[in-house]
């Protein structure tokens, strides 16, 4: 017997006791991670707080040996991200604390995307179940569900904000250079058929039937050895790896120096609808 034991992790119970608040954790017997993203029970509510717990969440469910595939999806009616707490973005942007606003700035932007590609080591798939920004863990994941009234923009250059976060990171991988670019600085609305035809999701999923689509992929992955599930998934999110070394921290740096230079002050509501605006595809 070895001299040293192995050090604790944390197990199902004690992270989803950790998070209960920002997330919903489930998992079948044979391993399959259920995790619903929300704000205590309803729909997510952005905050600088939420971006730390979710950067913090991937890394507890990397770690648990336990999951063997996971399905992530958002509390109803939205996807993600569709409202906030301006005051958690108040009290840091317009607060004396340089430490604070430098932490939520870099280090959590960073971890928020960074942790889902690099420490989750398990197949991913999402289940786009509405309208709503930070679509980057969908289009991050291996496979991508996405309801039909669903559409992808961004609205960050039309609000004078350098679009540098991991939606504009995740589209540069999903769709190269030209796309990518007329996509940040035009900001079309990509319905979801349109995204189907162009790669950016793998199904369209009408939402009675999405988690239940989601699982039947889960079951059907489940069906190889471990050892092939864990290596399939490391050759596919490899392309993510390269991008995030290539791109993602550059993307995060312009953004928020773009920030600073401007004393701009996040009006996340005005974003979102803006966002959410009728506009040309």
């Amino acid at each position: 017997m070895s001299i040293q034991p192995y050090v604790h992790v944390e197990t199902l119970e004690e992270y989803s006791e950790r998070f209960k608040d920002f997330a919903k954790l489930e998992r079948t017997e044979d391993g399959i991670l259920f995790c619903q993203l929300t704000w205590k029970g309803g729909p997510v509510m952005w905050s600088y707080q939420t971006q730390h717990a979710y950067g913090e969440l991937w890394t507890a469910i990397g770690h648990d040996k336990k999951n063997e595939v996971m399905i992530l999806t958002c509390t109803d009616p939205y996807w993600l991200v569709h409202e906030s707490d301006p005051s958690s973005f108040d009290e840091v942007e317009n607060g004396t604390d340089v430490n604070a606003k430098f932490n939520v700035n870099i280090p959590d932007t960073m971890n928020f995307v960074e942790n889902f590609i690099n420490d989750i080591e398990i197949p991913t798939i999402a289940a786009i179940n509405g309208q709503g920004m930070h679509y980057e863990f969908a289009l991050m994941s291996d496979i991508t569900l996405c309801v039909p009234e669903y559409s992808f923009s961004d609205a960050h250059f039309s609000k004078n904000i350098v679009g540098g976060d991991g939606m504009s990171f995740a589209m540069r991988t999903c769709l190269g250079v030209k796309q990518s670019n007329y996509f940040m600085f035009m900001e079309p609305q990509i319905p979801a058929a349109k995204a189907l035809e162009m790669g950016l999701v793998n199904e369209v999923v009408e939402h009675d039937k999405l988690i239940e689509r989601a699982y039947e992929i889960a079951h059907y992955l489940m069906k190889t050895d471990r050892s092939v599930r864990r290596l399939q998934h490391e050759i596919a999110i490899r392309p993510w790896k390269q991008s995030l070394q290539d791109n993602e921290r550059i993307h995060v740096l312009c953004e928020m120096y773009g920030v600073q230079l401007n004393k701009f002050e996040h009006h996340f509501d005005k974003i979102v609808e803006s966002f959410d605006a009728k506009r040309d595809n």
